[in-house]
């Protein structure tokens, strides 16, 4: 091969990653996208299954906090989670927790509020920092710092369930939010 032929080779080489470089980019904000939200939906899960378990209320509770103690501040924009069930002398069993991935995480969250509750029925209660029993269905909004992913939501029910849907998809999409 001669000096020409690998220049051109070389070239047209850089051309392509240049040009797939942001579609790389959009496809790693999307794969983080989706690991936040299948990881709040599994901690959301596992708290609405330990009420069942226990047949007592259980917590989960967004935090900024390092979730290693299960008194912990809420957050509505906290990427970390604490599931923790009240113990009868006031304080909080500590049951799990999870960071919200490294420092660098491209993910925001937006929640309407920091703690779920949920009942030994599995469904959303009042909570032990005085919010009632929500009559709606809560939102966290799930979205990429630089703009490039597809923003997700998760849609926690009164009755406990839980989505995950896409709030910019049109209405003829299977992942757009009803």
């Amino acid at each position: 091969m001669s000096a020409v032929e690998l220049a051109i080779v070389l070239g047209i080489g850089a051309t392509l990653a240049a040009t797939a470089g942001p579609d790389f980019s959009g496809l790693f904000a999307n794969v983080q996208l989706r690991a936040a939200s299948d990881n709040l939906r599994s901690g959301l899960r596992l708290a609405q299954l330990e009420a069942v378990k226990r047949q007592s209320p259980v917590e989960l509770v967004l935090t900024d906090d390092a979730p290693t103690a299960a008194t912990v501040t809420p957050s509505v924009d906290g990427r970390n989670w604490v599931i923790r069930a009240p113990l009868p002398d006031g304080r909080f069993e500590l049951i799990e927790t999870s960071t919200g991935g490294r420092p660098t995480s491209r993910v925001r969250v937006e929640a309407e509020r920091g703690v779920f509750a949920f009942d030994p029925f599995g469904r959303l209660r009042a909570d032990s920092f005085g919010h009632a029993a929500p009559t709606r269905e809560l939102r966290i909004e799930l979205s990429d710092r630089e703009s490039r992913g597809r923003p997700l939501r998760v849609v926690v029910r009164p009755a406990g369930a839980t989505t995950s849907c896409d709030p910019n998809a049109g209405a003829d999409d299977p992942f757009a939010c009803g």
